[in-house]
């Protein structure tokens, strides 16, 4: 837990709370290595953002925009910025989704700035224009995360990578339906324009250079269903999902954890393509994982980096 005790905040003003901000936050330096999921943490639940500290989940994504009452918005501001503040020990990835910008997000990300979390996400985005207001105002030395949820920001994935620092995207899969006029009822696995829609974004992210987040599943009691997602979604070559629920978090956990044979393979081959490569060969049969070259190479060192960041070479 966060604080020992939490009932003060109660009764506590905005202003209040905002007093309890420390002057300046030293927390852990962040060393990414699984991202498997990403949990959404109410901005107004105490109960929940005392226990970021505590959670199961690689990312906790604090939300100030969706689920919270608009006159409810300015004591979330404020109550997210506190436990973010405070969290110093939390092992979990911590982002604030602020609300559009506009609409208060200038607002939010004013205060989160004074939090530091790992990132801050931005909903709606649309053009890249928006985005580089958004580096604006986001603190120099916080991530930006951005929300795909419609059809202009999916056309537009490559241009809205304007700085290294944006460097995560979710996928908004029911806003993105209505704004295409598509049903929700596509959204089932395995339905060809669901799985049209996750290639799409699933491609262009990672060509663009973005870690991609797959959708948030709202029917958080029908695990079945969602671990159907999870384990479509992995076979396509996603590595996260958003999750409601501890049980979601577990799931996404198991199902998106790097297989020992695919850390083995990978080990195998970087020590061999490296022991090649000083020899001035990049291209050789192994006798047990076929034909290795660079790509292949490359394509190694990514499963280690989802893993653990282990130093591989000359071992």
């Amino acid at each position: 837990m966060i604080f020992k005790d939490i009932t003060w905040l109660d009764s506590a003003s905005i202003e209040a709370i905002e007093q309890q901000l420390p002057e300046t936050v030293s927390r852990r330096p962040l060393t990414r290595g699984l991202r498997r999921s990403a949990l959404m943490v109410s901005a107004h639940r105490v109960n929940h953002l005392n226990k970021l500290d505590l959670l199961a989940a690689d990312m906790a994504v604090i939300n100030l925009e969706d689920g919270v009452a608009p006159q409810e918005k300015p004591r979330a501001r404020a109550l997210a910025a506190l436990f973010t503040a405070h969290a110093r020990e939390a092992k979990t990835e911590l982002i604030v989704r602020v609300n559009p910008l506009g609409e208060g997000g200038e607002e939010d990300i004013r205060l989160i700035n004074r939090a530091v979390p790992d990132a801050i996400r931005i909903p709606k985005v649309r053009t890249a224009q928006e985005v580089e207001q958004a580096c604006r105002l986001v603190d120099p030395a916080i991530r930006i995360h951005l929300s795909v949820e419609t059809g202009e920001a999916l056309k537009k994935l490559a241009e809205l990578r304007v700085e290294e620092r944006v460097d995560t995207v979710y996928l908004g899969i029911l806003d993105l339906c209505a704004d295409l006029g598509l049903p929700q009822s596509v959204i089932t696995p395995g339905n060809p324009m669901a799985s049209y829609l996750l290639s799409r974004f699933l491609v262009d992210a990672l060509t663009a250079g973005f870690h991609p987040v797959s959708f948030v599943y709202q029917e958080y009691k029908d695990l079945e269903t969602f671990e159907k997602w999870c384990l479509q979604e992995r076979s396509m070559g996603f590595s996260s999902k958003g999750c409601i629920s501890p049980g979601q978090v577990e799931l996404a956990n198991r199902v998106f954890a790097p297989k020992p044979e695919e850390r083995a393979r990978a080990i195998t081959i970087v020590r061999c393509f490296e022991e090649e490569a000083k020899k001035g060969n990049t291209g050789f049969v192994h006798e047990q994982y076929g034909f290795i070259d660079e790509p292949v190479y490359r394509g190694a060192l990514a499963v280690l980096a989802a893993t653990d960041h282990e130093k591989v070479s000359g071992m």
